[in-house]
């Protein structure tokens, strides 16, 4: 078994299900084609079951590649153009980088580079291979991720206290260069030829250069503090705006856990952009000052000092590829321990109620030891890496000060300048240290890097694609009145995915202003991606919906969300006031109409029965409310917006009839239209026009009494 490894550039998943778009990243990486993986993962067709083999292939085909899949034994696998990727653990795509010695050399896309013996290797792979090679129409294009781009991207906006920052380090560089200057003069002047007057004055230049040492020192980390305070800011500002203008579909393939988590990456991330890249630019010119200063003195000793420094940089960039893939995978660890545990806190009434609080535990510290684990391995390159400078400039400067004796005794060199030498190699040893730290402290800014790179990546919700600046401006609906609600929907088509199952399949329906229609039928049968596609949430594939008879793409944001609201069968309410989550913090929503949506929703009696009243407090997820209440408080949010259309998805299943007929007839008299998406029959029977959807296609349609008396498969659904 002989395939030489031929490794490709490492493309972390961002979820569990795009390990077949990732894996194709690193094909196309590996022939010069660098694809962002939100673009991958719409042309593989990731959903939440992950991505089919032959949409990889067919994804791969329109990058210009050379593409086919196939099943394999695995002896026959060393005989296949490698890279590869292949399918293990009938769960799971990894590259298969070559295999040789009896060793199978894999780049995972949750794990990095690993190898596998060979019976390890055919334990795990499932029999499925997909080769890649280049086409006549294939086109290098795009550049690999630079951690040096993106944080220069990291610090727009604070030119200038960086500025600042770098001219106080530069001056910083003075100081030292006068410790040798004084230490020679006090060497062959006031040791050697005993000139006690040099005496005073050498300790006055001591003095002025140590404070000015320690002013500069102090200017520069104020000036440091004062930039990474304000990189995080500007950080977690935009994390938080592109991410609320992303699509719903991005939310919900992501844990909330490891989204929250990218918030938090901001601080770190600011502080890593602030101080490293500035004190490895200042460490660069510091070298290359004392190497100028230590040619003035000796170029024969300066080149030896060169050699020995040229080890430890050597070192650097030996392990560079290794050191990074250790601390990128030490970082996407970090983000599921982090995730898990937020995870856990959410579900904890489930665990508790289940016993399996302490299975939780398990795959908790499972995850967690694997990030020691990681953590660990990237240590210990780090270590070596931080020791090698101090041992190899000891040793020079052995070698040095044996070399600069013969000198000195040949008379080519005084006392005094071999100890100002000896003192400028100190220094320079110092700034090699800070260097090389420097540079491989930014190798943990990848993995952070990576995980913002996947929300300023992903494009950005059909609402908000204007907020682009490459964006072409789209014709907008004129007049200022509000829109009646009046809904059209023709030949609706929709599918997680362009390439998987439609789950919406030509689809019509009418809701006339202040009518009702209701959608039923079995789970999955696609009532709730009809509701969300309406609501906007979701982009169709295909047919149109109108507002009015306006194009809902064309209707502004402001009045599309003032015409239309929906509340799910998920219920989101957080800590605050009541008034706060009635009206999502807006201060100008008139208490008058606040009243009027909990009344209608059937609430006011309850809020104003508790202390406090509409400043009464909510608990987070609304702990001390009951399931109806809590159900009425998000009904009666999306009352103050005084909707024109509401969309109700099994938002009355914890009320009980009384209460349910109450607050419909009380919508009704709003004059707001409703699509209810809804089981109970009690919620549905007054509709106007009741749709039976079955595998996202309308399979009866009509008013109560009709389609109870055809006998279809409505009567079925309330009957059973």
């Amino acid at each position: 078994m002989a395939a030489r490894p031929r490794p490709v550039p490492t493309v972390f998943q961002m979820e569990a299900a795009e390990c077949g778009a990732a894996c194709l990243a690193m094909v196309l990486a590996h022939h010069g084609k660098w694809a962002p993986l939100p673009e991958l993962r719409e042309a593989c067709g990731v959903s939440r079951d992950g991505s089919r083999a032959s949409n990889i292939v067919r994804a791969a085909r329109a990058y210009g590649l050379e593409a086919k899949g196939f099943r394999c034994e695995p002896h026959h696998l060393a005989d296949i153009a490698m890279p590869c990727i292949v399918f293990v653990d009938l769960s799971h795509y990894v590259v298969l980088e070559g295999m040789t010695g009896g060793r199978v050399q894999l780049n995972d896309p949750a794990a990095g580079r690993r190898v596998l013996t060979a019976a390890e290797f055919d334990a795990l792979f499932s029999g499925i291979v997909l080769t890649f090679q280049t086409g006549a129409d294939f086109r290098r294009s795009g550049t690999a991720p630079s951690t040096w781009r993106d944080i220069a991207a990291l610090v727009a906006g604070t030119h200038g206290p960086l500025a600042l920052a770098m001219l106080a380090g530069v001056a910083l560089i003075l100081p030292g260069l006068v410790v040798p200057a004084a230490t020679q003069v006090f060497v062959d002047y006031y040791l050697v030829q005993g000139q006690a007057d040099w005496g005073v004055p050498l300790l006055g230049v001591l003095l002025a250069t140590a404070v000015v040492q320690w002013g500069l020192t102090g200017l520069q980390n104020s000036l440091l503090v004062r930039l990474h305070t304000r990189i995080a800011i500007l950080a977690a500002g935009r994390v938080v705006w592109r991410m609320l203008r992303l699509p719903v579909r991005f939310f919900g393939q992501r844990h909330a856990g490891a989204l929250a988590g990218r918030v938090d990456l901001a601080r770190p991330l600011g502080l890593q952009a602030a101080e490293q890249p500035v004190k490895a630019a200042l460490a660069l010119a510091s070298s290359v000052f004392f190497t100028l200063a230590m040619l003035l003195y000796s170029p024969i000793l300066t080149l030896v000092t060169l050699l020995a420094a040229a080890i430890p940089i050597a070192a650097l960039a030996l392990t560079q590829r290794r050191l990074e893939e250790r601390v990128r995978k030490a970082g996407m660890a970090a983000i599921k321990v982090h995730g898990r545990a937020i995870q856990g806190i959410g579900m904890v009434e489930t665990l508790k109620a289940s016993g399996t609080d302490d299975v939780f535990f398990g795959q908790w510290a499972g995850l967690l030891a694997a990030l020691v684990r990681d953590r660990q391995a990237a240590g210990r390159i780090e270590a070596l890496l931080g020791a090698v400078p101090d041992g190899v400039m000891l040793l020079n400067r052995g070698l040095v000060l044996a070399l600069s004796a013969g000198f000195v005794i040949a008379g080519s060199m005084t006392v005094g300048e071999l100890a100002a030498f000896q003192t400028l190699i100190t220094a320079f040893a110092a700034t090699l240290s800070t260097l090389m730290r420097q540079i491989t402290s930014l190798k943990q800014v990848r993995s952070p890097l990576d995980q913002l790179a996947d929300v300023a990546t992903t494009p950005l919700a059909w609402e908000f694609a204007g907020d682009r600046p490459d964006a072409p401006a789209a014709p907008a609906i004129r007049g200022g009145a509000k829109l009646s609600g009046a809904l059209a929907v023709r030949d609706l088509t929709f599918g997680y995915t362009s390439q998987g199952a439609m789950v919406v399949n030509g689809v019509d329906l009418d809701i006339a202003p202040g009518a009702r229609v209701a959608l039923v039928g079995a789970s999955g049968s696609g009532k709730s991606a009809v509701g969300r596609l309406v609501a906007g949430l979701f982009d169709p594939l295909g047919g149109t919906i109108l507002l009015d008879g306006h194009p809902l793409r064309v209707v502004p944001r402001d009045r599309l969300r003032a015409l239309l609201a929906m509340v799910d069968q998920d219920i989101l309410l957080f800590e605050g006031t009541v008034r706060d989550n009635l009206t999502l913090w807006d201060e100008a929503v008139p208490e008058a109409r606040i009243i009027r949506a909990a009344k209608d929703a059937m609430i006011h009696d309850d809020i104003v029965a508790r202390v406090g009243g509409y400043g009464g407090r909510v608990e987070e997820a609304g702990r001390n409310w009951s399931g109806g209440q809590r159900q009425r408080l998000e009904i009666a949010r999306a009352l103050v917006m005084e909707p024109s259309l509401l969309i109700l998805d099994e938002a009355t299943s914890a009320l009980d009839p009384t209460v349910e007929q109450a607050l419909m007839d009380n919508v009704r008299r709003r004059g707001c239209a409703c699509l209810i998406i809804a089981h109970r029959l009690s919620a549905i029977r007054d509709c106007d026009e009741i749709i039976v959807l079955k595998d996202g296609r309308v399979l009866e349609r009509g008013g109560h009494e009709a389609l109870m008396t055809a006998g279809g498969a409505y009567r079925q659904l309330v009957e059973s």
